[in-house]
């Protein structure tokens, strides 16, 4: 029989602060980490806002030992990793080592410190340079450096899928487990802003406000005009349920079935995005042997852009027909942002939090939603509810669709 897999740990660093509790706090309080970014000079540039990690003290997680050579999409991986770690309880003293592996999303990784890399080659004389400079730059070299840090030696790589990273990860790491590769798994995403993946965003017209109207994040809402970049580092600890039973873990849900969908962006119709969607959204359900009359809530994409929220809206509406105003939604991009490759595992770990609290996060920055737009949104505060089956949803503006089902556990 294939092993099941169940959720032990938790670990956040996010614009709404460097804990699991301070991220879902500011989520059921209604509170946004969107601000001014400050890490990028912007005053050329119409989007200024941005999700941006605020006051992390990495030293806490990692010890002062090398951290002078890492960047920070590292201080963020590295900390949600160990504040996941602790939170499962399991020993990281390397008794694991042989069962435990390490799977992350991240669309691009340290892609600016790879770009100042070769800036510095070009400008400088090669053999001038320190060897540490290219310590810290690869797309995997955050995750080799968590590997190490905590002693894991079964599988481990990074998975690049674009905005669905995080979600693929979490699927490859889930497989990993049923099928007795490994017990344990450290799994999730990171992602860290910066001026070239600001202006690949920018000139392709994506953020808010470039063009024209108030620079926000809101979702689902008549005056949304794209989204606001954001970064941090989501970690979800997985685990064999037998693995974790026999430890006495506590256990904030189960992983039951993962749905993928692909159709390219500019080669197909609104309708048949729309419908590579719902597919997905099907094979989620499939997969998870639930039917969508069982789901008690979705944590959606939803973004705030012109094109991506309504194919996801009318997706959802056509899985459900008429009963689609049963199924209460929340986005929570609207509190942190859209972080790319990592957003996948920040729903996650929200949704995590709302099946062991019966709350369901409320959607920020709502005025008006479209009249065609018949979806049963959460707004204005946070709805009390009982939550044993949830799905989350991510999709990409290249036709990449993931779904995720995770349901209370039951033993």
């Amino acid at each position: 029989m294939k092993k099941r897999v169940v959720i032990t740990g938790l670990g956040a660093v996010s614009p709404l602060g460097n804990t699991k509790e301070e991220f879902w706090n500011g989520l059921v309080e209604g509170k946004s980490g969107i601000a001014p970014m400050t890490s990028l000079d912007l005053s050329c540039y119409k989007s200024k806002l941005g999700g941006e990690v605020r006051d992390l003290l990495p030293e806490i997680h990692l010890g002062k030992k090398g951290l002078r050579y890492l960047k920070k999409g590292t201080y963020f991986l590295g900390s949600a990793a160990k504040m996941a770690l602790d939170d499962s309880k399991l020993p990281q003293d390397g008794s694991l080592e042989d069962k435990i592996g390490i799977i992350i999303g991240s669309s691009l990784g340290n892609f600016s410190e790879t770009t100042d890399y070769f800036y510095e080659i070009i400008r400088n004389n090669p053999s001038e340079l320190s060897p540490m400079c290219s310590y810290d730059v690869a797309l995997n070299s955050s995750v080799n450096y968590v590997s190490v840090l905590f002693k894991a030696k079964g599988p481990v790589r990074t998975i690049s899928a674009g905005f669905t990273s995080s979600i693929d990860a979490i699927e490859d790491a889930y497989r990993m487990i049923r099928n007795d590769r490994a017990k344990v798994m450290i799994t999730g995403g990171v992602e860290q802003i910066s001026i070239d993946l600001y202006l690949i965003f920018y000139l392709r017209k994506y953020l808010s406000g470039i063009n024209g109207g108030q620079e926000i994040s809101a979702p689902f809402d008549t005056k949304r005009n794209g989204f606001i970049m954001a970064e941090g580092s989501y970690v979800i600890i997985l685990e064999e349920l037998q693995h974790a039973l026999e430890r006495g873990a506590a256990i904030y849900g189960e992983i039951k079935g993962f749905g993928n969908t692909y159709v390219g962006a500019k080669n197909y119709s609104l309708l048949e995005r729309v419908s590579s969607v719902e597919k997905a959204m099907q094979e989620a359900l499939q997969h998870a042997g639930i039917k969508k009359e069982e789901l008690d809530c979705m944590s959606v994409n939803a973004n705030g852009c012109k094109i991506q929220d309504p194919i996801e809206a009318n997706a959802i509406q056509f899985l459900y027909g008429e009963d689609v105003k049963h199924i209460p939604i929340s986005a929570i991009k609207s509190n942190v942002g859209e972080s790319y490759g990592t957003a996948g595992a920040a729903q996650l770990v929200s949704t995590a939090m709302s099946i062991n609290n019966g709350i369901i996060p409320h959607i920020i920055n709502h005025q008006g939603k479209e009249p065609e737009n018949n979806l049963n949104l959460v707004l204005g505060k946070p709805l009390r509810k009982q939550t044993n089956h949830a799905m989350i949803n991510n999709m990409d503006f290249e036709g990449n669709n993931s779904c995720l089902v995770v349901s209370r556990f039951i033993q």
